[in-house]
């Protein structure tokens, strides 16, 4: 077995420094696993201690029952004190959305543990507060969700917040969107469909809107567009979650929001 490189006097000192100072501390990278042996060792010998019968050994187990658990108390304490720091530190991250955080006193299980908070707060910090700024109800998908498997993708998409009014997309662009959403619940026929259909009258088409839409509806056409600059989730006329786009990336969109896309700069056609 390695030699054990954790005390109950070391992890006093590690509890001391954590309390007493603000950052984060450094810690051995083997801490966990050093910490690990210890209380092996501890639990052996106590094992052993057991089939003793002597008074002396009696002695022995209670003093390694204690040591046992003021070691199990002093690493809680230890715990709840660099969580509650790598809590604060992923808040401060996704409120300023800073590249320069300093993660390197993090052990590699508290980075893991840091990045899915910092998932989770970006993603509740964008649903609402980024869809307020541009004067819309929050839009959050079910955070459960970015966890199964099939969702990969979309939690790889999540971005940092925007930090700055000017890396928003202007809200000429959102308004749009907006009232091209507003304008396909209030009218049945959209652009696709009228070319489909050149003969018709506008005495029809009138007739037509008045008339209630058929549950189901053919699915519509669209054409496919690379994005060249970033652009936000919206809901579209289906009820569904589109986006977020990051730059780079290809899809297929509804022709009257790609085209408004790339009158927008927003992407190119393909």
């Amino acid at each position: 077995m390695d030699s054990i490189k954790i005390t109950l006097e070391t992890l006093y000192d590690i509890l001391r420094n954590e309390k007493k100072r603000e950052d984060l501390q450094k810690l051995e990278s083997t801490f966990f696993e050093d910490v690990v042996n210890y209380l092996k060792e501890k639990n052996n010998f106590m094992e052993a201690k057991k089939n003793e019968k002597s008074l002396f050994a009696s002695g022995e187990r209670d003093k390694l029952d204690y040591e046992i658990r003021s070691i199990k108390r002093i690493l809680k304490e230890i715990y709840e004190k660099r969580e509650k720091k790598i809590i604060d530190i992923t808040i401060n991250r996704s409120r300023t959305g800073s590249e320069i955080i300093d993660t390197s006193s993090m052990l590699k299980e508290e980075k893991e543990f840091y990045t899915e908070i910092l998932k989770i707060l970006d993603h509740f910090r964008k649903g609402i507060l980024q869809h307020l700024f541009i004067g819309e109800m929050p839009s959050i998908i079910n955070p459960n969700l970015l966890f199964r498997e099939e969702h990969k993708t979309l939690l790889s998409d999540i971005q940092p917040p925007f930090t700055k009014f000017e890396e928003l997309p202007p809200k000429s662009t959102i308004n749009e969107i907006n009232s091209l959403n507003a304008q396909a619940n209030l009218d049945e026929t959209d652009e696709d469909t009228e070319e489909n259909q050149p003969n018709q009258s506008p005495e029809k088409k009138t007739e037509k809107e008045t008339i209630p839409v058929a549950p189901s509806q053919p699915e519509p056409i669209k054409v496919k567009i690379k994005i060249i600059r970033p652009m936000p989730s919206f809901i579209w006329k289906d009820q569904k979650i589109y986006g977020p786009y990051t730059t780079g990336e290809e899809i297929e969109m509804f022709p009257e929001v790609a085209e408004l896309m790339v009158r927008k700069n927003r992407a190119e056609k393909v």
